[in-house]
């Protein structure tokens, strides 16, 4: 790999297809089956073109080093356990979560094209990187998607303080016709525990509201992180998104729940997390022809961006714009701005995998 010297206080843009070569590098090397390297790689990336600060090619080293330490299956099976007209169950077999969710997304699409409806669940697999790419992926296909999945114990009961679910996301995805689509992607708590991790590991100030100490208080101490809890959007509301995500992702899926499972492997265990995902897809032509419901979707977009802004706003955005309109540019200029913290994590794996994959910034 390059050793040339790089200034990573600020930002640094990288090309893409070398941030793609390095993450099939660092997988092959893990012993990732090539489809799988593929799959993960394309989530993670995603996110990266998307400006997402969490869930992107940051997290290929830790995913790499769990690989190489057997905690996730490098050649799992994934499995069509059950599957009617408009359902499948999956088992992930401990395989990358993105890789069993592009598939389980794919079975929800097949379905949806073919039924009208198509729900699956999945049990047995891993972290699945950003809910919005499943919900995206609905929408390339010009039908609704939704996803949800469980993942580490950082949100408790409304007025408990036991960890009991995961930040629970929601992903919804809209296709429409001249706007972007419309991609909700949020976690059940005031912000993503990356996003948090994320200021500390660049030295930024934790916000008051962000985060409770194990008591349930809120703090700004970022010695509070490994123990605290998330603090839920809405209060009781942003609880009662994240108690419905589990059951849809864990309850119903076969998959594990709360605290009564080894999803707790994240934090240091080693074993399986027993993670669950829920994909429902949606075909628009059960009830319009697809051209109808993009104009409707269009126009509903076109109402929302005439509405009077409030003082001291320029635009009225719809869900994902940004997001889209960031993926448009990278992807236009081949490369994409990368995080000082995720630049120098990146750089530091190489050198110790002994990559060869050249990550100088353009």
């Amino acid at each position: 790999m390059a050793s040339t010297q790089v200034d990573v206080r600020a930002d640094v843009r990288v090309r893409t297809d070398a941030l793609r070569a390095f993450g099939i590098e660092a997988f092959a090397k893990a012993g990732l089956a090539p489809e799988g390297a593929a799959a993960v790689i394309e989530v993670q990336l995603e996110a990266q073109l998307r400006g997402q600060p969490t869930h992107n090619m940051g997290g290929v080293p830790g995913y790499a080093r769990r690989m190489q330490a057997g905690h996730i299956n490098t050649r799992p099976n994934i499995a069509v356990v059950s599957e009617s007209a408009c359902h499948v169950q999956v088992d992930g077999d401990a395989g990358p979560g993105q890789w069993v969710s592009v598939v389980a997304m794919g079975h929800a699409i097949r379905k949806a094209k073919e039924a009208g409806v198509g729900v699956v669940a999945v049990k047995n697999s891993q972290h699945f990187g950003a809910a919005g790419h499943y919900a995206w992926m609905a929408t390339q296909a010009d039908v609704i998607g939704l996803c949800t999945t469980n993942g580490g114990l950082v949100l408790a009961p409304w007025g408990g303080v036991t960890p009991t679910f995961g930040n629970n996301p929601l992903g919804v995805g809209v296709p429409t016709g001249t706007a972007h689509p419309i991609v909700l992607d949020i976690a059940m708590s005031v912000v993503a525990q990356g996003k948090t991790s994320l200021a500390i590991a660049e030295g930024k100030p934790i916000p008051l509201g962000w985060l409770m100490d194990k008591r349930g208080r809120l703090t700004t101490n970022p010695a509070d992180f490994a123990e605290g809890l998330g603090v839920p959007i809405a209060e009781h509301k942003g609880y009662g998104l994240a108690l419905i995500m589990e059951v849809l992702a864990g309850v119903l899926t076969g998959a594990g729940f709360g605290h009564d499972h080894a999803r707790e492997g994240a934090r240091g265990s080693g074993r399986p997390p027993e993670s669950g995902h829920f994909f429902l897809a949606i075909d628009p032509r059960m009830f319009m022809p697809i051209e109808e419901f993009r104009a409707r979707a269009d126009r509903m977009v076109a109402m929302i961006k005439a509405s009077e802004r409030a003082e001291g706003t320029r635009e009225i955005l719809i869900a994902g714009e940004i997001e889209m309109r960031n993926r448009a540019s990278n992807t236009a200029a081949g490369s994409v701005p990368v995080l000082p913290s995720t630049f120098r994590a990146l750089r530091e794996y190489a050198a110790d995998a002994g990559l060869t994959t050249d990550l100088t910034p353009v």
